[in-house]
């Protein structure tokens, strides 16, 4: 077998022509199937020297028959080419800094990266978002008026667009050490964050790459790792990240991770052992982990297994590109990856339920009482509510009582309020709601003003209302909702103690203009009494 690059003269030596292709650009991918690859002491001549042309060659690899075929069943998306995310300097203190591009060295696949909306023929579509309040007429609101809002217990607390831009964290792009410490105060459970990235010099910096492969190398030799704050772009939150020395034969950088602050780690408390394990139990774990290594098996090296859900995606796509009116295939998964077995370990399984006395256990519903039911609703098993007598609360009562009500859904906990508290301490409440609700133009005011009057005209409470109605009278938004809900004073009509009239009730709402009629009708009157 000769080789040859079609421009010079021919050679039996295959390191001739490959050392020609690892020079071009772009590359070439090579790649050599046959039947038995593997033995390459035992190969033809031929198969030989191809094989070992495949091995000189930068993008060449050898493959047996069996591993081609797991291959052109997986689908591959187009290779991305890698942009560094951050470039910068690592400052390490005393003005030493070195020139470093970060780059997301293992990043979540999403699954639903390509997943467009369409039409029932694949016709595109827009989409069009609108925000309407939760009111009865469903107003519709322009996203310029509206503002963010925090939750605080069962309220939402505004926060205008001044504010936002106040509460963001003035921060400059940076990757300062903060120190250094033995790699085992760094436990694995705390390393969290999506990505892992690369910290490796600019192409063209040799000094800065220098200097960074010195660092990486001391800390491998004094087994530290280094703490960073990290920002990656201005004024945005700061990140506390962890660097790895990564120590390869031709290169020395570091690697990534980040780091959880104290409001990320949530603390659990686990029970102590009844008893702790006896040596002959501790003995048959240790032979069912070693009956159940798999490490040394290629077909579950992380690195070389595809995402099976991806997969699947992709294989359903094709499949209905190619058979539009066929059924999607069904699901094979060991197409992606084999299926673990437990041949090899059989006899330690025995051995741990022997020792273990291991059971199962089937869980089953815990069956409730007809009181346990009705007990968390405040109803009895006769069906009788259980009536709060209003006498016996106080308002000092009221605060300790943790009843609430919050900007949420008012009307409920108004309520619930009035059935616990009575409709007194209850409008008290939802009188101060309002206002807030009033002064940050929140939604809900409509339905407020609504319940706080049909229970003030049910329990003879006109004055709070009235009093209420007439303080945030002042606000454009309580006018409108006024007007259109007819929403007026407690009059004499509907609560015969009321001091205002029908007539006194109805001008309040329309104005001055009915008013003023009424007046020069009462004066034509008073004229025609003369």
């Amino acid at each position: 077998m000769v080789f040859t690059d079609e421009q010079g003269v021919f050679s039996s030596d295959p390191s001739f022509v490959a050392t020609e292709m690892n020079g071009l650009k772009p590359q070439i991918v090579f790649k050599l199937i046959g039947p038995d690859l593997e033995d390459s002491q035992n190969l033809p001549g031929n198969l030989r020297s191809m094989n070992e042309f495949c091995s000189i060659v930068e993008q060449g690899e050898g493959l047996s028959i069996e591993d081609a075929m797991t291959i052109t069943r997986l689908y591959k998306t187009k290779k991305v080419r890698q942009t560094p995310t951050f470039k910068g300097c690592l400052e390490i203190g005393g003005g030493t800094q070195f020139a470093v591009h970060i780059i997301n060295k293992i990043t979540p696949t999403s699954h639903q990266q390509s997943l467009k909306m369409c039409g029932g023929a694949g016709e595109a579509v827009t989409r069009d978002r609108v925000y309407h309040l939760q009111d009865e007429k469903q107003t519709q609101l322009d996203p310029d008026c509206m503002n963010k809002g925090y939750r605080y217990g069962k309220s939402y607390i505004p926060i205008s667009k001044v504010d936002a831009n106040l509460m963001t964290t003035e921060t400059e792009k940076e990757l300062v050490l903060i120190c250094t410490t033995k790699r085992s105060n760094i436990r694995k459970e705390e390393l969290c964050g999506k990505y892992a990235y690369s910290v490796i010099p600019p192409p063209t910096d040799v000094s800065g790459g220098a200097g960074l492969a010195a660092f990486a190398t001391a800390l491998r030799d004094l087994d530290m790792v280094a703490v960073c704050r990290y920002v990656k772009r201005a004024d945005t939150a700061p990140k506390l990240c962890c660097l790895f020395p990564n120590i390869k034969s031709y290169c020395a950088t570091l690697m990534m991770v980040e780091l959880p602050f104290s409001n990320d780690i949530k603390k659990t408390e686990f029970p102590r052992l009844r008893s702790a394990p006896k040596s002959d139990q501790l003995s048959a774990i240790d032979k069912l982990i070693d009956s159940m290594d798999l490490t040394t098996k290629p077909e579950f090296k992380a690195s070389e297994i595809s995402n099976p859900a991806i997969q699947r995606r992709y294989e359903c796509v094709t499949h209905r590109v190619l058979h539009p009116d066929n059924p999607l295939p069904e699901v094979d998964i060991s197409h992606f990856f084999a299926t673990p077995t437990f041949e090899s370990s059989g006899d330690a399984v025995k051995e741990c339920n022997k020792l273990f006395n291991i059971k199962i256990v089937e869980s089953k519903p815990k069956k409730r009482t007809a009181g346990e039911m009705f007990s968390t609703l405040n109803v009895d098993v006769n069906n009788e509510i259980k009536k709060v007598k209003k006498e016996d609360i106080s308002f000092d009562d009221l605060l300790g009582s943790g009843i609430k009500i919050g900007t949420t859904m008012p009307v409920q906990d108004f309520q619930l309020a009035c059935s616990k508290l009575g409709a007194q301490p209850a409008c008290v409440m939802m009188s101060g709601v309002i206002s807030q609700l009033v002064e940050h133009q929140g939604d809900h005011i409509a339905d407020c003003l609504r319940s706080i009057r049909e229970c003030c005209v049910k329990e003879g409470l006109f004055e709070l209302f009235n009093e209420l109605l007439k303080k945030e009278f002042k606000s454009e938004t309580v006018k409108k909702i006024c007007k259109d809900e007819l929403l007026s004073l407690i009059h004499r009509g509907e609560c015969g103690s009321s001091p205002v009239s029908e007539v006194e009730s109805e001008c309040f709402i329309r104005g001055d203009e009915l008013l003023q009629a009424i007046e020069e009708d009462d004066d034509d009157d008073l004229l025609d009494m003369i």
